[in-house]
């Protein structure tokens, strides 16, 4: 992973081929094809010295290898940040306030205790890391804790344990990544079923402990859909979930370490729903506008038609697609103006308002022939075409290469991020035009509007998520608070619609100035509660999700009329 970026070190967004692409970004950002202003070199950021607590140390010596006990400065700043927009500009910079004193790097459930035993007796903090994707400040240090703080690897927990073909389970360590987990279950013929957009970067632990969705959550649900049982070490112990189907025995307890964000303990194992692997058929729809396909949408799951996959985009994210096309030859040029004219004459479809929907079937082909079939029918009721596997199959190809374009335009003075919220259907329309307007008045400069598009996907019988990217012109030297008002703004005018706070990101700090807004005075205190239970000294990631004794709020997010600078005291 970059420390810098995203992803595949030697990977980058391609702007060959894509001769309409920079074009329509700066028609709508400013941001201009300006050359790449690299990131500060690697080798040249200071870390101050690691403050190592010594009976700890002692004590990890006796248990774990040299190898998995690291203080050196590479691993220390590689695992300091995730990859928020607000982490990558300090990345970019080289500025690093507080880094892990230590980053472990155990191979067992046994070894995650010994370090979260030598822990509590030595009062050291720990921060769970899986693949550093989390992009609300979820591994991050508080910069102000005065404690040896120990960042623990669950990379090197990464195996599929044992499948349990009757039962279609299997019990899968937290460290797996998203391939290595599907690479062993699909040797065996099965899948989870799970593919984040951050897929080829996050693990299952990571997923489990930020409640994740994936693309194909439209049929097999979020993560905390496919758990069976959880195991965590806590402070206090271990705590085991039954493996069962389903329980009477109180609360679900799976439920309450799913989403918990390593406050509670580290989640070291999960025994998961897995499916047979099956066929698939990725296609893309056109509608005449936003309403339309959310119409659409709803009416599938009426009629219980729902794909495996259904993502809306809105007008600007369908041009950003339109614009991500490689040059046409001049015949299918003349083919595609003609097909413009034939859909605003038969369809009344505008393509300066068309919505693209990406649909996913799955299963046997006689499975995906009827749903198709179905799907395609109620399309055309609701004014829509059907264009073909070709536009499905090329954004299915991309799908993981989004973050790479971030990068891209963040190297040319571009400001990128995203906001995620679900909202029930009676609030989805008038939730998606107040979000469209809030973030272009933020981000509209002069004659540039500013970049805002948004998909509609992971849909249930009530609601479904509303996934917003937003995009402008950095601010030179007032970046982070350009950023923060854009941020505040944008949680501010979904939680005043009655949305969720987060769908499937979580809270970390990026979104803690809201948490009591979102789940009440009552829900804060039950959380606390909890955290009294299992990790009393306030050990486990500290400053993450609920206020606590080391919070970071004030830090990241100072009153916006006092003149303290983000990242600074204010």
């Amino acid at each position: 992973m970059k420390f810098a970026g995203w992803g595949d070190p030697g990977k980058r967004f391609s702007l060959e081929g894509k001769p309409n692409l920079w074009s329509f970004i700066e028609s709508v950002t400013g941001v201009a094809d300006s050359t790449p202003t690299p990131p500060v070199d690697f080798d040249s950021i200071t870390l101050s010295e690691p403050r190592i607590e010594e009976t700890f140390l002692l004590a990890l010596t006796k248990q774990l290898r040299h190898d998995q006990i690291a203080s050196d400065r590479t691993t220390r700043l590689l695992h300091c940040y995730g990859k928020s927009y607000r982490d990558l500009l300090r990345a970019i910079a080289g500025k690093v306030e507080r880094a892990p004193d230590l980053v472990l790097f155990p191979e067992s459930q046994e070894e995650v205790v010994t370090i979260v035993t030598a822990a509590a007796a030595s009062n050291v903090k720990l921060i769970p890391f899986g693949g550093g994707t989390n992009i609300v400040g979820g591994v991050e240090v508080t910069p102000t804790t005065r404690s040896t703080v120990a960042t623990v690897s669950l990379r090197r927990m990464n195996r599929v344990l044992r499948i349990d073909e009757s039962s279609l389970v299997a019990t899968i360590e937290a460290g797996a990544l998203g391939p290595e987990l599907e690479s062993d279950l699909n040797a065996a013929g099965y899948t989870l079923g799970h593919f984040p957009d951050s897929f080829e970067f996050s693990t299952l632990g990571g997923w489990l402990a930020t409640r994740s969705a994936g693309m194909q959550s439209d049929r097999w649900g979020k993560i905390e859909d496919m758990v069976v049982s959880l195991t965590m070490v806590s402070p206090t112990g271990t705590l085991r979930t039954p493996r069962v189907p389903k329980t009477a025995t109180g609360p679900d307890l799976n439920q309450v370490i799913v989403g918990s964000e390593g406050i509670l303990g580290i989640i070291t194992e999960a025994t998961m729903r897995i499916h047979p692997l099956e066929g698939s058929e990725y296609r893309s729809l056109l509608v005449p506008d936003f309403a339309s396909g959310v119409a659409l949408i709803r009416r599938c799951l009426r009629e219980d038609c729902l794909p495996s996959t259904m993502r809306l985009s809105c007008p600007e994210e369908t041009q950003l697609g339109i614009a991500m096309k490689p040059r046409p030859s001049p015949g299918k040029a003349i083919l595609q103006r003609l097909g413009k004219t034939w859909l605003r004459a038969t369809k009344g479809i505008q393509m300066e308002k068309a919505c693209a929907i990406i649909v996913g079937f799955e299963g046997s082909r006689k499975r995906i022939a009827e749903q198709r079939k179905r799907v395609l029918a109620l399309t055309r009721e609701h004014r829509g075409v059907d264009l073909g596997t070709s536009a499905g199959d090329r954004w299915f190809a991309g799908k993981y290469d989004y973050p790479y374009l971030r990068d891209t335009m963040m190297e040319r003075g571009g400001m990128v991020d995203v906001t995620e919220t679900s909202a029930l259907w009676s609030e989805v329309l008038p939730l998606y035009e107040s979000m469209k307007r809030t973030l272009h008045d933020q981000l509209r400069e002069g004659d540039f509007p500013g970049y805002v598009g948004c998909h509609l996907s992971h849909s249930y019988a009530s609601g479904a998520c509303l996934y917003f990217t937003f995009a402008a012109r950095r601010e030179p030297g007032n970046e982070l608070n350009q950023y923060l008002a854009v941020k505040r703004a944008a949680v501010e005018t979904l939680l005043a619609s009655g949305a969720a706070l987060s769908h499937h990101h979580a809270i970390g700090y990026e979104h803690l100035p809201w948490i009591e807004s979102a789940i009440g005075e009552t829900g804060v205190r039950a959380l606390k509660g909890l955290k009294e239970a299992l990790d009393p000294d306030d050990l486990c990631n500290p400053g993450k999700l609920i206020p606590g004794r080391e919070s970071s709020l004030d830090h990241f997010w100072p009153d916006p009329s006092s003149s303290a600078t983000p990242d600074q005291e204010p």
